[in-house]
């Protein structure tokens, strides 16, 4: 019994063992062909990940480049431009694509795909690189481009000896400002820059040229100083001032007359040759300048309240404009120093009309006959001593001009004696010593014209009568002192003038 129950329980453990090295097998084989399956089944889950990964990427780059055009063509062609509104100070205008919309449209397209695509737009920075590149490029040329225009219309206002002068407050003008002509709106830089290269466009949707050789000229102007109308359009053709100065009642209101009367008979007698009156005011003033120069009208003193604006005539001869700016004021401003001060027109002429009336003379006067005193005496002004104006307005304009930096050397002065047709025939006529000895001798004017000399780089002296004859003409004197006048002009204008009459050398040096 217990032998077989050993030999039993022997064989048992025998088979259990062989039953556990058999499933040991089994597991191992089951293992080792599971591990090299799930090689195979690694790889083809990897290669399909990469696949399905490679598409993905494929149609998203697609999806987002086509997102990318759509939202590009929806920014720059269909959407309302992003551009903020003009601020205090700023000129009405639409910004052009160069002066802000070329960047508010990139930032705002990539926004929109970073708002839409999120992280995926990350696969267009190869498009928005070149976009960003190509938008600098565009907007540096184009400030170069306006950067040219500036110093090109400069320099053609230099080359042409443009400088503008408003005739209301007299500022200097760099450049003035623009209305639009269909909303009245102001535009105070209208040159090439931010809002439009050679146009911009006002709110309303008016395009305006930016370049007085584009025509901008033609367009309402009115000084960026005092805000009023500018009615010779400034930048045109070049300006010409000319103040004319001197004691109450010398004889500058018809001297003004005069020289407006001569050029307008002058031009009569040229082909294509013109003179107007520029503004209403100019219009009304020197409309009737025949009427007024009659010898039988008594011309009243420039009132002492009156604005003073500068009396803008345009002459025209082949082709040529030159805008003259007569300025005509009261003779009581240039008695006090406090009030010669604001007229500051005297700082951007270069040439100057003093009418001395001899009649005021006191030392004349006196050498008068009883006679002549009684038939001249409603002629005579009544300022005494023409000294007295001369030197407010000298020290004026070495004020005006220390400003600039300009000498008064630089300058010319008409020392104008006016009622030459009374003088003619009174007993203080001058005689064939000449106008200059005349003035210095008889008309004691020695000190005056000494200092002027030594002031002045040109000065000279004129017997002037500011009357028409029996036709209605104006008295040669008036041309002679135009032409020199305007001798530092073209030669067109000065041409107009009849040169029989004018002296080989005259006057003071």
């Amino acid at each position: 019994m217990p032998t077989r129950w050993f030999r039993s329980r022997r064989d048992d453990g025998d088979g259990e063992i062989a039953t556990g090295c058999g499933g040991l097998i089994a597991a191992v084989i089951v293992i080792a062909v599971v591990a090299y399956f799930w090689r195979i089944i690694v790889a083809a889950l990897v290669s399909a990940i990469i696949v399905m990964g490679a598409c993905a990427l494929v149609v998203g780059l697609v999806v987002v480049v086509w997102l990318y055009f759509t939202e590009v063509f929806r920014v720059m062609f269909t959407a309302e431009p992003e551009e903020p509104e003009p601020g205090p100070g700023q000129d009405p205008a639409h910004l052009a694509y160069h002066g802000g919309p070329a960047w508010y449209d990139l930032r705002e397209i990539v926004g929109n795909l970073w708002g839409t695509a999120a992280a995926w737009s990350l696969l267009l920075v190869p498009h928005l690189l070149p976009h960003a590149v190509v938008v600098a490029a565009h907007v540096a040329l184009t400030w170069v481009a306006v950067g040219v225009l500036r110093v090109v219309d400069t320099g053609l206002l230099l080359v042409r000896g443009v400088r503008m002068v408003c005739p209301h407050c007299y500022h200097r003008l760099g450049y003035p400002a623009y209305q639009c002509v269909h909303c009245g709106r102001r535009h105070a830089r209208i040159r090439p820059g931010r809002r439009g290269v050679v146009r911009r466009t006002c709110l309303c949707g008016t395009r305006m040229p930016t370049l007085l050789l584009l025509g901008s000229a033609d367009l309402n102007a009115t000084c960026p100083h005092c805000d009023r109308a500018l009615e010779h359009r400034p930048g045109e053709a070049r300006e010409f001032v000319l103040p004319l100065f001197g004691g109450t009642g010398a004889g500058k209101t018809r001297l003004m007359h005069g020289l407006n009367l001569t050029l307008s008979q002058a031009t009569e007698e040229t082909p294509d040759a013109y003179v107007e009156s520029v503004g209403e005011e100019a219009r009304h003033r020197l409309r009737d300048s025949a009427t007024v120069l009659s010898p039988a009208v008594r011309t009243s003193p420039t009132p002492p309240g009156r604005e003073v604006r500068g009396m803008t005539v345009r002459v025209g001869v082949d082709r040529r404009t030159l805008m003259v700016q007569l300025f005509d004021a009261a003779g009581e401003r240039f008695n006090r120093s406090d009030t010669a001060e604001g007229l500051t027109y005297l700082g951007k002429a270069s040439t100057f009309v003093l009418a001395v009336d001899p009649l005021a003379i006191e030392s004349v006067w006196r050498s008068l006959s009883a006679d002549e005193r009684d038939r001249l005496a409603g002629d005579r002004s009544h300022t005494r001593d023409p000294e007295l104006a001369y030197e407010q307005v000298l020290e004026e304009i070495e004020r005006q001009y220390r400003m600039v930096r300009r000498r008064t050397r630089s300058a010319r002065l008409a020392v104008v004696v006016t009622r030459g047709d009374l003088v003619g025939t009174a007993s203080v006529a001058p005689g064939e010593e000449g106008v200059d000895v005349w003035a210095r001798d008889a008309l004691g004017l020695a000190n005056l014209l000494r200092s002027a000399n030594a002031h002045f780089g040109t000065v000279r002296v004129f017997l002037t009568s500011s009357v028409t004859d029996t036709s209605g003409r104006a008295d040669a004197s008036l041309g002679e002192l135009l032409r020199w006048t305007l001798e530092e002009e073209s030669e067109v204008f000065t041409s107009l003038l009849d040169p029989a009459g004018a002296p080989a050398e005259g006057g003071v040096r």
